[in-house]
């Protein structure tokens, strides 16, 4: 499995998943975004296991994540590829192990 594709991001919350992004994931490269963020990156996929280190930029509405509202983080994820349609795993800032969130991106379709 490559995990290339388009990706619904979601984060889990106390009513169920969030939609936080879109994602294109192609060629070991990253790149995510909303209306009010957009993240870069690189990622890796080993078996069925897959994970990406990203830069965070947020230029709208600066949310509260990961404890604080900086409108600049770097994350890591780490999680497994489930089936060809789904990725499970967790997320977290590279600063800080405190906090942690559940992420799960659905695939919704190829990059052509």
């Amino acid at each position: 499995m490559s995990g290339e594709g388009v990706w619904k991001v979601e984060v889990m919350g106390p009513h169920g998943g969030e939609k936080v992004a879109t994602a294109l994931l192609r060629d070991g490269r990253y790149f995510g975004a909303s209306a009010d963020h957009y993240s870069t990156g690189s990622y890796e996929v080993v078996d069925d296991s897959i994970s990406w280190d990203t830069h965070v930029n947020q230029y709208g509405k600066v949310r509260a994540v990961y404890g604080s509202k900086k409108r600049e983080v770097d994350v890591r994820f780490e999680g497994k590829l489930k089936k060809e349609d789904k990725i499970v795993g967790r997320s977290q800032p590279t600063h800080s192990k405190k906090f942690e969130l559940k992420t799960r991106l659905i695939r919704l379709g190829d990059i052509n």
